[in-house]
Formats: C-alpha cells, sequence, structure tokens
C-alpha cells in the first residue's frame, strides 16, 4: 500500500516539474524555440497591437516524430511594448500578461504533402481552427480516443491514429 502511494507521489512530482519545465522558455529545447518564434512573430503582427505578444506556456500535446512536428502554444500580450530594436521574438522581460487582453493559441506544424502551418487564434476561437490545424502531418486531436480504445472487440481492427500520415 505505501509503495503505491509513494510512486504515485514521485508520478506526481515528474509531471509537476516537465509542465514547470514547459512553461519556462529558456529551458524550452532549440527545436521548440525555432517554432514558437515563428508562432511569436504571427501572433504579435495579428493580435500585439502596440503591446508585445510573449510566450506564456507550451503545451502537452506538442510532439516531433521524425521530421514531423506539431508545436502547440499559448501566448500572451504582455504588459511590453513593441519595440522594434527587439524584434517580435521572446523577452525574458515580458513575462507579465496585460489585463482583459485574450490569451492567444498557436499551433505550428509540418503541413501533410507539404509547407508549414503557423496558425494562431484567441483562446476562444482556437476550437473553430480545427479544419487548418486538422492538415498537419502529425495531428493531435484533443479530447479524442487513444491508439487501444479505437480498436473494436469484433475484429481487432486497429483504426490507427486519426488524422496521422
Amino acid at each position: 500500500m505505501m509503495e503505491t502511494g509513494l510512486k504515485l507521489l514521485l508520478l506526481s512530482a515528474v509531471t509537476l516539474l516537465v509542465s514547470a519545465q514547459w512553461r519556462n522558455y529558456k529551458d524550452l529545447p532549440d527545436s521548440y524555440k525555432t517554432h514558437i518564434g515563428k508562432a511569436l512573430v504571427a501572433a504579435n503582427k495579428d493580435f500585439g497591437g502596440s503591446d508585445h505578444v510573449a510566450y506564456d506556456q507550451l503545451l502537452q500535446n506538442s510532439t516531433f516524430r521524425g521530421s514531423d512536428y506539431y508545436v502547440h502554444l499559448r501566448l500572451m500580450v504582455s504588459n511590453c511594448t513593441k519595440d522594434e530594436n527587439k524584434g517580435y521574438g521572446h523577452r525574458e522581460e515580458c513575462d507579465t500578461k496585460k489585463p482583459k487582453r485574450p490569451v492567444i493559441d498557436c499551433v505550428v506544424c509540418n503541413k501533410r504533402g507539404s509547407g508549414e502551418i503557423v496558425d494562431c487564434a484567441k483562446l476562444k476561437d482556437a476550437n473553430n481552427r480545427w479544419e487548418i490545424r486538422s492538415t498537419c502531418s502529425v495531428f493531435y486531436l484533443p479530447g479524442g480516443g487513444t491508439i487501444l480504445s479505437l480498436k473494436t472487440g469484433d475484429n481487432d481492427r486497429d483504426f490507427g491514429c486519426l488524422g496521422c500520415v
């Protein structure tokens, strides 16, 4: 019994540690920072107005599978003003969300076939972006089933990953 409790405690600690790392921009791998930079440029042009849009957090459904990638992140309109000399990239000093400004949900991925998608929307509108985001080569369906849950009991036919290539 105590062993199970210890395992759960360890699992909780690891989950919190990983979540905290995804919030801290400087601890992210460079492969993520490259794609986050593309989202920052797009969001600053579309949503920032005179304020700088900054990194907030990388979401857990972000993934790299070989050359395919799906980077899902949240950005915030920060309390900093835009500064052409500093560019649109991440700025350490801009880590406080400006009150009453929307959270921005972005996906950066490679598209099935060829090309890349950089899609940003206000968080409240992100669910309406399914048609665009589902064309990612590594597609994550929030709330969707896992591969095991997609197996049928009758003939054990496996439907695989929804939207994956």
